[in-house]
């Protein structure tokens, strides 16, 4: 029955992003760059669907390609990111390795793999609060500096763990995309006590413009400035 039920929400999850429905929230593409040599891009797309109970629900879509490597997530969310459901699919030379798919009841991350070697599945315990970020996808990090500074709860399904992460207040900054100067405001995340540190800026509007990962030498930015005013 748990299969079932994971597979209709599926369904109904793609279908609603393949109809466009609702409201355009933000959509774009970023640039990755390591060491200022280009390694991939990441397009996605954040929107207000309508729900029968008169609210909406946030469905956001990404694709994140990295040499032979493709990465598709697909989260429904509350206004504020918290998860409802939650599915990626991988490819790497062209050949799916891995499918993952779960859905939040109550506190509880439901999730299901399926790999060449099999299946598994588990449950997850959330903290209150728990936002979803996966390691290598930028768009979601929207959600996470939504709030401003203070520390958030959040749940990396590659991993199969919850990290708590702590954001910080930069200030403003600009941000050059497409010869255009963009004001800005900085965040930087980091991962617990010892873990990867991001750097975030966002526009007046909470819209993602750059990310960035230190150690990595890591840099993604904007192809094009947010439309304005998001539409």
């Amino acid at each position: 029955m748990k299969r079932l039920s994971l597979a209709l929400l599926t369904l109904v999850l793609a279908a609603r992003s393949l109809a466009g429905q609702g409201t355009v929230v933000d959509e774009g593409s970023f640039t990755i760059s390591r060491g200022g040599d280009r390694v991939g891009r990441e397009d996605f797309s954040i929107r207000h669907v309508p729900t029968t109970a008169g609210a909406y629900e946030t469905l956001t879509r990404g694709l994140l390609v990295i040499g032979p490597r493709r990465l598709t997530v697909d989260l429904s969310a509350d206004s504020t990111g918290l998860p409802a459901r939650f599915q990626s699919k991988t490819v790497a030379e062209g050949l799916p390795s891995e499918t993952y798919r779960a859905e939040v009841i109550g506190r509880r991350f439901s999730a299901r793999a399926v790999r060449g070697s099999g299946e598994s599945a588990r449950e997850i315990l959330l903290p209150r609060g728990t936002l979803v970020v996966e390691d290598g996808v930028l768009h979601l990090l929207q959600f996470v500096v939504a709030r401003g500074a203070g520390t958030v709860a959040a749940i990396v399904p590659a991993r199969g763990v919850t990290v708590t992460l702590a954001v910080e207040d930069a200030g403003r900054d600009q941000v050059a995309i497409a010869l255009q100067s963009i004001e800005a405001h900085k965040f930087v995340v980091r991962e617990g006590t010892a873990g990867v540190v991001r750097e975030v800026w966002i526009d007046g509007i909470g819209r993602l413009l750059k990310v960035a990962v230190p150690a990595e030498r890591l840099v993604a930015i904007r192809d094009d400035a947010p439309r304005s005013p998001a539409r």
